[in-house]
């Protein structure tokens, strides 16, 4: 089945408005972070952006977004469903029952049971035909930095068919945080984005502490 590649912009999300990239609409991304604020702020800030265009699903093994935290950056949190699921499984029958067009975060994607390549061509299918925004996260202590496309694919099973693929870091001195990233991939639009990057988060990190 062929289709012709519509002429207008589609839906793009940023958790802020200096991050190097944006995840579009039917995009699979991928995002490691090696510290817990790296990932808070990530999520937090990720969800926040979106809700107010639409449905924001978060899904995974294990809650770790905060509501509490939520409300400080949104102050209207109505348009957030939260679900478990435990298995890759249950995750692609997960992603057929969402609103086309949504923002889906899955939280700790690698601790899923029955993950494979073909589980993750499953979830692919359904990102294109839904028109899915699909943010698979991670949040790891054990991370081998000089290895990172291997990292990739011991985490992701098939980072091939990933739009995004990145690791997020949280640095702080004397008061001021900064997130430091490394984009190892990105969508078309952003590939100038590919490399590391350091921005400063005071105003961000802010409302986690």
């Amino acid at each position: 089945m062929f289709f012709k590649p519509a002429e207008l912009e589609s839906k793009e999300v940023k958790p802020f408005d200096s991050f190097p990239l944006a995840f579009p609409e039917g995009s699979l991304s991928g995002m490691v972070s090696t510290d817990e604020l790296a990932e808070t702020v990530f999520l937090h800030h990720l969800t926040a952006s979106h809700l107010k265009n639409g449905p924001v699903y978060h899904v995974g093994p294990g809650g770790s977004l905060s509501l509490r935290h939520l409300r400080k950056l949104s102050e209207d949190v109505s348009n957030l469903y939260a679900g478990n699921v435990y298995s890759a499984d249950e995750l692609v029958e997960a992603l057929k029952l969402v609103e086309d067009g949504s923002l889906v975060i899955v939280s700790r994607f690698p601790a899923l049971l029955n993950r494979s390549a073909e589980k993750l061509v499953e979830m692919r299918r359904v990102v294109d035909k839904k028109g899915l925004i699909l943010v698979l996260s991670h949040f790891t202590l054990d991370l081998n930095e000089l290895d990172l496309p291997g990292e990739f694919t011991r985490l992701y099973d098939l980072p091939e068919l990933f739009e995004a693929l990145a690791v997020l870091r949280t640095s702080s001195y004397r008061g001021h945080y900064r997130m430091n990233l490394t984009v190892l991939r990105a969508p078309a639009e952003y590939v100038a984005s590919v490399g590391d990057h350091s921005i400063p988060i005071d105003s961000l990190v802010k409302p986690f502490l």
